[in-house]
């Protein structure tokens, strides 16, 4: 009896498991879309199961930190997908290995679920961490744009022009790429403060803002804006210059638990090791 269900079983899961890797080729062969693999129908599919579960606030938010990080072609739901992806196989993964190490499958459920909600915000912690990384290479980068600026509207370039020569100047892709973006919005017609905010909103930085705001103030009042981006360089710089400072005073702090746990024990025993040999010969 129990190897008869046992036999049934396994027909039952042989069945399901090619069930599974066929329906989403046919379901793309009546998408009428053409899929180079199993493995590519199985991720368009997954990405089309996935897609209802995305809410507005989540799309939106993983809109924004798309365009932050200058991936803004990527779909939102593509990243939805990984989330999902990572959730499911942590999620049974951990409650596999919970499993095999002799627990029950009751008590292994809320570690599971614990490790799936952390792999969960895995992608988008991700992209927090790639969005930081390029803001503080943007903030370095950011006096020297302001610098190339300065220099060729006094020379008596156009606006779009000392952009586009900061575009060939800059050494950061990443500011290089939003200031290509409001080169090309601008190219297109939009208005030169809609396209400036919208350089603001992509790059997310206080100096941005800060230099969007003396454009906005130059093209309504008609002041030049030669001494206030000069002015705003020399600013830019200094807080550059701060902030290095800052890092550095941190830096003896952050060094204080790898002396106490690694150097320092170490060094006693290399200190105390002879006289404690000395002392037990004699007694």
């Amino acid at each position: 009896m129990w190897l008869g269900l046992s036999l049934f079983l396994l027909m039952l899961w042989v069945v399901m498991l090619c069930a599974g890797l066929l329906w989403p080729i046919v379901w793309h062969s009546k998408q009428g879309t053409k899929s180079s693999s199993w493995v590519s129908a199985w991720w368009r599919y997954w990405r089309h199961v996935c897609q209802p579960l995305l809410g507005w606030r989540h799309r939106q938010r993983l809109a924004r930190l798309l365009v932050h990080v200058g991936q803004s072609s990527v779909p939102v739901e593509q990243i939805f997908a990984y989330q999902c992806g990572a959730f499911l196989a942590s999620f049974f993964l951990c409650l596999m290995a919970w499993w095999g190490w002799g627990g029950k499958w009751l008590s292994g459920v809320p570690w599971s679920l614990g490790l799936a909600s952390a792999m969960y915000w895995y992608p988008v912690s991700v992209l927090q961490r790639k969005i930081r990384r390029q803001q503080q290479q943007m903030q370095r980068e950011f006096p020297f744009m302001l610098d190339l600026l300065t220099l060729s509207l006094e020379a008596g370039m156009g606006i779009q022009s000392a952009l586009q020569l900061c575009v060939a100047q800059l050494p950061s892709h990443q500011l290089r790429s939003h200031l290509q973006l409001t080169l090309d919005d601008l190219r297109t017609g939009l208005n030169r403060d809609q396209a400036f905010m919208r350089f603001a909103q992509r790059v997310a930085l206080d100096e941005a803002h800060a230099f969007v705001a003396a454009l906005q103030q130059s093209f309504e009042l008609g002041g030049s804006l030669g001494p206030l981006l000069r002015q705003q360089a020399h600013q830019r710089r200094q807080e550059r210059f701060l902030r290095a400072e800052k890092k550095a005073l941190e830096a003896p702090v952050k060094m204080l638990l790898p002396l106490v746990v690694c150097i320092f024990p170490c060094t006693f025993l290399v200190i105390g090791y002879p006289l404690f040999f000395q002392l037990w010969q004699n007694l």
